[in-house]
């Protein structure tokens, strides 16, 4: 709502404030209640990223290299639950939590750096006769100023979508068939696989007979295998992605049709099935830890993506509304993941880690069957029935 009124800048400067002021008092909180206080306002603030970038992928980049940017930008926040845990797990076996967060902060300050030097407007008003209706001050001080306060885009709102427009969109987009089926999907395939951060974690730890015996030096040691994953994932998706576009437009003779970009999903949900299946066998059945890697790396390059198709055919099929669609999927996303840890380890504790986590890629795969082949056949007539 604010981007759509305000642009791009301002909106992520100051939720990178927000975050780093929250970050600092995690840092040096001096209970556990001001901890989860401060936590749970820099998790607030701090997910803009999440919401921006499709804005900003798609404000820079023109049609065909958006699901290639839109790749790297998914890496960077499927990446970050893994990343810290494998850094800083070395680091806390030998000194204090708060220099984790400590670190967190230089890093935030040095991204709010270069926000505030090299950040730039990506919003641009097509609608308007000039994209400019006031022009910007020719001071480079005074520039930035506006620019990144939200001065200037306070001066432009009255020229872009009213309030009421941007509140009532979300009510209108949520409950169409194409919107609400793939929002399902995607987020009980990116619970599933962020819900296995926190069970690997015990499982890796418990002693045998439970698990496999893991100090914290080994345990952090083994959270690379999902940051490499996901690098894979990366590189995988994004010529995956390509030769599908090229493929689709040269067999409908010039033209490209969103559902076309969920071809990807049948090889997102067939690696995710291994890999679920081979992760539970490996923990109930204390297989090698070789088993145990492979079957989580198989997940994370699968959730890789499938998020970044998913992410793609979204935007595809809303070119209008790609903040709402970005913030409803990263609401899906968040509420998926972060949910799953209630009830995925105690399951898995008194009934197995196979039978877990083959009920969760059953999930998936039957959610896969219901909407993805759904979207495919019907999908254009959906779109154009439910289109805005």
């Amino acid at each position: 709502m604010l981007m759509r009124r305000y642009g791009r800048l301002p909106v992520l400067f100051w939720s990178q404030v927000l975050s780093l002021a929250f970050l600092f008092g995690n840092t040096f909180s001096p209970n556990l209640s001001t901890f989860a206080a401060m936590r749970c306002l820099n998790g607030f603030f701090g997910t803009t990223p999440q919401v921006t970038g499709l804005y900003v992928i798609t404000d820079m980049f023109p049609f065909h290299l958006q699901a290639r940017k839109l790749n790297i930008w998914t890496m960077g926040f499927i990446v970050s639950p893994f990343l810290s845990p494998m850094a800083f797990g070395f680091l806390v076996a030998r000194a204090s939590w708060r220099w984790c967060y400590g670190i967190a902060c230089m890093y935030g300050a040095a991204v709010l750096a270069l926000i505030v030097f090299f950040g730039e407007e990506t919003m641009y008003d097509r609608t308007l006769k000039g994209p400019r209706p006031y022009p910007l001050p020719k001071s480079w001080l005074r520039r930035r100023l506006e620019l990144l306060v939200g001065a200037y885009g306070t001066r432009m709102a009255k020229f872009r979508v009213t309030w009421c427009e941007t509140a009532i969109v979300w009510v209108q987009l949520a409950w169409r068939p194409h919107v609400f089926g793939i929002l399902l999907f995607e987020a009980m395939l990116f619970g599933f696989s962020i819900g296995i951060n926190v069970t690997n974690n015990i499982f890796l730890a418990q002693p045998p007979p439970v698990g496999y015996g893991f100090d914290q030096i080994h345990v952090a040691g083994v959270y690379a295998t999902p940051v490499v994953a996901v690098v894979l994932g990366e590189l995988f998706g994004r010529y995956l992605n390509d030769w599908i576009m090229r493929l689709s437009i040269r067999r409908n003779g010039g033209v490209f049709e969103a559902e076309s970009r969920l071809w990807a999903c049948y090889v997102a949900v067939a690696l995710y099935t291994c890999g679920m299946l081979l992760l539970g066998a490996g923990l109930q059945k204390h297989l090698t830890i070789a088993a145990f890697i492979i079957g989580w790396g198989l997940v994370e390059i699968a959730t890789m993506v499938n998020t970044t198709v998913v992410y793609v055919y979204l935007n595809d099929s809303f070119p209008k509304y790609k903040g709402e669609m970005s913030a409803l999927l990263n609401l899906a996303r968040t509420l998926g993941g972060f949910s799953v840890a209630y009830f995925q380890v105690p399951w898995a504790v008194k009934h197995g880690a196979l039978q877990t986590l083959g009920c969760e890629a059953a999930i998936v795969g039957a959610l896969f069957m219901l909407v993805v082949p759904v979207m495919q056949i019907k999908g254009q007539t959906l779109r154009v029935r439910f289109s805005m």
